[in-house]
């Protein structure tokens, strides 16, 4: 079975009964036509007249039921159904993520699927078909196809209280999580290649790598640092990632923190004015084009490999929390906690020497 075209319109030729066939899909937009293609093909594997029926009035219904939810309606009825039982507490750059993802499986739908119009045709096939299509054609990382499939599951867990006929075809497609293998912690000697070759790259590479090994915090922290967050001998600051659950940390500057400290000249308000610009418009200018990649570091260091990046300082200082025998909530503290509940409860500043040490010990070690 193949499309051909004849004019502006694609036909679908097939062989049948040892004869050859050909059907006009009516169309002259291809994605359209190899949906009407495709289709037929499953109604013609069908075991009998009856279940080939069946098939295509899923496709193709007389007339839209009564009660059915448009594919252009789901964003609409899922914040109203959120708000309704109290989910809609999400920070803006959630919702507009989420919305997103949305609008991205909506628009596959239109080019490859054209014939899916309501929620309630969205079925596992048709969200496996848009779960290969962000591995093999986008080559999405595995967590960011998480994130999207897990924020398409939210959705419909939702649509759900919409609509009988509507069931969450999105469980158990996210991809397994291989990209924990990025970020891999430093070996000792690699840790020491990787400040060596700091220092003879510039750019700032020294001091943030140096606070990082010896805070945890993670590079967007670091790059928009300002001098109104070191105080005296402690560095005090809301995480990016965790601040919009009002979650601060305290950590004191010990050893080479504070040799990369008294090295930088002040240039305003950031501590690294060239690596806040990136940051800051990070998403419209990438790291190699702003002249900052890490990958410069890492390859003057001889590190190679994707399971290394500038994320490895936090897991190598996680690593060497651990090794210096620093107890979990000590780690908690200096590392940051993304669960409210628990960093909440933290009285930092009643730690600070007890957190010193810990930093003191790892650095040592």
């Amino acid at each position: 079975m193949k499309l051909t075209k004849r004019g502006k319109i694609w036909w679908i030729d097939y062989r049948a009964g040892g004869k050859r066939h050909r059907q006009s899909t009516g169309t002259a937009d291809k994605a359209v036509a190899r949906a009407f293609m495709e289709q037929i093909d499953v109604a013609r594997r069908m075991p009998s007249f009856e279940a080939a029926v069946a098939v295509l009035r899923q496709f193709y219904p007389e007339e839209a039921p009564q009660g059915m939810l448009p594919l252009s309606g789901i964003w609409e009825t899922y914040t109203r159904l959120a708000a309704a039982v109290g989910k809609d507490k999400l920070s803006h750059d959630t919702l507009r993520g989420r919305r997103n993802h949305v609008e991205r499986l909506i628009a596959w739908i239109s080019e490859k699927r054209a014939t899916i119009k309501f929620a309630e045709h969205v079925t596992g096939p048709i969200a496996a078909g848009f779960a290969e299509y962000l591995g093999k054609d986008l080559k999405l990382k595995t967590k960011t196809r998480r994130n999207i499939i897990g924020d398409l599951s939210t959705v419909w867990n939702t649509l759900e209280k919409a609509s009988a006929d509507v069931h969450n075809p999105w469980l158990h497609l996210a991809p397994p999580d291989t990209d924990g293998r990025r970020g891999m912690a430093f070996e000792r000697d690699q840790e020491r290649a990787v400040l060596e070759a700091a220092k003879k790259v510039g750019k700032d590479w020294w001091p943030i790598c140096a606070i990082m090994q010896g805070t945890g915090l993670r590079y967007g922290d670091v790059a928009m640092m300002e001098w109104s967050e070191i105080q005296g001998d402690v560095i005090r600051l809301k995480p990016n990632k965790t601040r919009r659950h009002g979650i601060s940390v305290a950590i004191p500057i010990v050893g080479a923190v504070r040799e990369a400290l008294d090295s930088l000249v002040r240039r305003g308000d950031f501590l690294f004015p060239l690596h806040a610009e990136y940051y800051q418009n990070k998403k419209s200018r990438s790291q190699k084009d702003a002249g900052l990649a890490f990958r410069e570091v890492l390859d003057l260091a001889g590190i190679t490999g994707e399971g290394y990046s500038i994320h490895s300082w936090r897991h190598t200082a996680a690593t060497r929390l651990a090794e210096a025998g620093a107890d979990i909530e000590t780690r908690k503290r200096i590392l940051g906690h993304t669960e409210d509940i628990t960093a909440r409860r933290y009285d930092h500043d009643e730690h600070l020497d007890e957190t010193r040490a810990a930093l003191q010990h790892m650095l040592a070690s």
